[in-house]
């Protein structure tokens, strides 16, 4: 969807068709005692043919009769609420607070924290709700993987694994759905895009038209199981299908993943809408229908409820007049878009519902929600080179710093995309400020982040040379990266690099730089470079995040996140084309494979990558004795295929292993638990390197130990085949830790 300011909402609270003072209230679908589904069906069978149409766009307009209002179904809540047609900023609800954009909090691999923020923005939308300056329907969140580092909406995401993107749907979902009425959805997300979709527009190839050849095996192995882990796991009450097309199938036509697979199989129990002009693309993009007719008829047979744009509204009467669509197929969309209406509670009484009484002043912008934006952001930075422990900073008080760099200042490039405003925006300057007052000196080096001339590069040596430490900040910004707009290098942008190697040339030690970024940039200039001592890599880290920034820089918070995709060096982008779908390598095409499952080339920094200003210890151990035969696995997969179970869970655990951490170093730090299996023969006939199954956020002190246990499914120990079902595999299969590939623990399958 496209990020818009125009908005549809209301200032005062919005209009309820059940409100005990009209004699609407009368209807049978207004009665309680009634069950769900009879309320909905006697809904449906008092909407004419003619209101039909105006129901199913995206800007529903409402009937008089009825008592239903007009609703907005677009809101946009990515990582705080943000501007879209059914958000109004102003009165009592001038701002909403930013939280980090999620690749930075993705970086966290903090499961609690996913939940939390989910929690936080879905209580501040159903507050702004409640007075008629937000919808209640949210689109969010992304949960599609980084397939390619030229993507420009890797920062929309997680990272680049299926299993650690299904988690934060499922966390994120659950606290942004539940809260403390169970009776009802506090907000509803929307898990999207379903399915494939990672390009925007590189080359001659455009989202809208573009054909995402994947095979079976990519598609059961990479591109589904966060769905699944949204649907069934997450209960994700909305679903989006997205403009691309797979396998030659526009993704809003496809009835198998959204009727058979996402509905028949994961129980999904919510509404369907398309991306915002999917529908119209279908015919005019991909040109799989004659006509429009043809096209509303395919759409909504395939499942998909709602339409973003005004293609049903003006070709859905016309199509029901032919009898292209029938009224049950638009009642079966009614059906599930009044559903999840009701499970908001927008047809009960407003007095006997705890939502309803969420409001701006003690549910948007609070104290505990700021406090929890800077946390988040804090939790994000990683911490990629420290050499002779450059970081964090030492200065005496009469010492100065320059801090150099196109994102010294950065403002609104700090909220990433997808945004809303803001109640404040700490820049990184200011962080520094709050330290050191006016001994720290700004300078930018490039007029903007595409630093396409050297004009200022003297100034900026000059102020390196003069100064007692050296801080950069670079990296990427909106201009670079966005929706609708893919990178085609990924190095940084114009002269950045060069600026970098000059200051770090001049300046009198080693000096510290931070990557602000979404997508990945190839580090290994500054990787290699003997005058830079430490390389801190963050996202987009929203509201507070200069203030966070600094406080890493200066020690007050140890850096403790994981890189949540792999950083390949920039000759990546000229062995693979962004249109190759492909995750494995190919030794035909000459490509390397994708991600840390499959990339065969050695990565500048892997997935999972971050050190501490502390340091680790672990050991690893089984603590179920229990044998594991081959029959038991094959047994699995037969029920997992029948099931359509793509994602892992600990529901078929059959051992478990242990992992003792204990903080070896002399100050307080977080650490990332990841564990991976590894499969008896890895990166053979299609079979990944290895596998994330497990991970964890710990904070210990000094010589504090934790152990942390990780459940071992069924699931763990197959793999995907070439045909795109679960596979058994005998032999010796291993886990590892993520930092110390010395510890691991066998697994042997008989």
């Amino acid at each position: 969807t496209v990020l818009t300011t125009t908005t549809t909402a209301t200032t005062a609270f919005p209009p309820r068709p059940c409100d005990g003072s009209t004699n609407r209230a009368s209807f049978p679908f207004c009665n309680i005692s009634l069950s769900t589904n009879d309320r909905i069906v006697d809904l449906i069978g008092r909407i004419s043919d003619d209101d039909i149409p105006h129901l199913l766009a995206n800007g529903a307009k409402g009937i008089t009769t009825l008592g239903l209002p007009s609703y907005q179904w677009w809101s946009e809540a990515l990582h705080g609420i943000g501007l879209s047609p059914g958000v109004l900023f102003g009165g009592k609800a001038p701002a909403a607070t930013s939280f980090p954009q999620v690749i930075h909090t993705g970086a966290s691999f903090n499961k609690t924290l996913y939940g939390l923020i989910g929690s936080a923005v879905s209580d501040e939308g159903r507050a702004m709700n409640n007075i008629g300056r937000a919808g209640n329907t949210f689109w969010t969140p992304n949960i599609n993987i980084v397939r390619d580092p030229r993507w420009g909406r890797a920062q929309e995401t997680t990272g680049e694994d299926p299993y650690a993107n299904g988690e934060y749907a499922i966390n994120f979902v659950r606290g942004f759905q539940e809260g403390d009425d169970d009776r009802y959805l506090k907000s509803s997300a929307t898990c999207k895009h379903f399915f494939d979709y990672n390009l925007e527009h590189w080359g001659n190839a455009s989202r809208e038209s573009y054909d995402a050849n994947a095979t079976l095996q990519d598609i059961s192995d990479t591109y589904l199981p966060m769905f699944e882990a949204c649907i069934r796991h997450g209960g994700a009450s909305g679903l989006m299908c997205s403009y691309n097309a797979v396998n030659g199938i526009p993704s809003c036509t496809n009835r198998d993943s959204m009727t058979t697979l996402a509905r028949e199989s994961w129980g999904f129990d919510g509404y369907i809408t398309s991306d915002c002009g999917a529908v119209e693309y279908v015919q005019t993009q991909h040109h799989f229908t004659n006509n429009t007719s043809e096209t509303c008829k395919l759409v909504l047979d395939a499942g998909m409820d709602i339409d973003c744009g005004p293609y049903l509204k003006f070709h859905l009467p016309e199509a029901l007049r032919s009898g292209a669509v029938t009224r049950a197929q638009v009642n079966k969309a009614l059906f599930n878009l009044f559903k999840v209406q009701f499970r908001l509670g927008l047809f009960d009484p407003i007095q006997n519902q705890t939502y309803t009484k969420y409001n701006t002043s003690t549910h948007v912008n609070t104290a505990q929600h700021q406090q929890l934006a800077l946390e988040a952001a804090q939790q994000g930075f990683v911490l990629l080179k420290n050499e002779n422990n450059t970081l964090p900073l030492a200065l005496s008080p009469k010492d100065n710093l320059a801090l150099i760099g196109p994102n010294v200042e950065a403002f609104l490039v700090m909220q990433g995309n997808y945004y809303g405003i803001a109640p404040f925006l700490i820049t990184p300057y200011q962080g520094f400020k709050e330290y050191l007052g006016d001994v720290v000196y700004p300078l930018k080096g490039c007029a903007d982040v595409k630093c396409a001339g050297r004009e200022h590069f003297e100034d900026a040596v000059a102020l390196a040379t003069d100064a007692a430490r050296v801080v950069m900040v670079v990296g990427l910004d909106q201009s670079q990266e966005r929706e609708g707009h893919d990178r085609d290098s990924i190095s940084l942008p114009g002269y950045q690099t060069e600026l970098v190697a000059r200051v770090a040339q001049a300046a009198s030690s080693p000096i510290t730089v931070f990557v602000m970024t979404g997508g990945p940039v190839d580090l290994s200039p500054l990787k290699t470079n003997p005058n830079i001592g430490a390389i801190v890599w963050c996202g987009y880290p929203g509201q507070a995040g200069g203030k966070a920034l600094a406080d890493v820089a200066f020690g007050v918070v140890n850096p403790g996140g994981r890189l949540p995709y792999t950083i390949y060096p920039a000759s990546f982008t000229s062995k693979v084309k962004m249109t190759d779908n492909h995750m494995r390598p190919n030794k035909t095409r000459n490509t390397p494979g994708r991600t840390y499952r499959f990339y065969t080339d050695e990565a500048v920094y892997p997935y999972g990558a971050g050190l501490s200003y502390t340091t680790f210890s672990y050991t690893i151990k089984n603590i179920s004795t229990t044998k594991i035969n081959q029959t038991q696995v094959d047994e699995y997969v037969v029920s997992a295929t029948k099931q359509s179970i793509f994602y892992r869970d600990n529901q078929f655990e059959v051992t478990r292993v242990e992992v003792n951490v204990t903080n070896t170093g002399e100050v307080e730090g977080s650490d990332v638990v990841q564990v991976f299996m590894h499969n008896p023969a890895p990166a053979q006939d299609g079979s990944p390197i290895k596998s994330l199954f497990g991970f964890e956020r710990v904070l210990l002190k000094p010589h504090e130990s934790v152990l942390l246990q990780f459940p071992v499914s069924l699931h763990d120990l197959t793999l995907v085949g070439i045909s795109g079902e679960l596979e058994s595999r005998e032999g010796q299969w291993t886990v590892t830790v993520q930092h110390d590939n010395q510890c691991s623990l066998g697994i042997p399958v008989n």
